[in-house]
């Protein structure tokens, strides 16, 4: 019998990340699904966030810096 795939999470797109994705994934034996659509079946089937592999968004698409307001 086989085990259940192991869902990894992901912000999509991917190409936002520095890091190939779908290399990572397939490494770590896990299948990618957009982290905005899971249902909670899928989430409670999810690797959790310690045991996933570590992404970094590329500076263009890394949140802009809260600017300090002057008086």
């Amino acid at each position: 019998m086989k085990a259940d795939p192991i869902f990894w999470l992901v912000g999509f797109p991917t190409f936002r990340y520095v890091e190939d994705v779908k290399e990572l994934a397939r490494k770590a034996n896990l299948r990618i699904l957009d982290a905005a659509q899971a249902s909670d079946a899928d989430r409670a089937r999810a690797v959790p966030d310690d045991k996933a592999p570590k992404l970094t968004l590329k500076p263009e698409y890394a949140p802009a810096k809260k600017s300090v307001a002057k008086e």
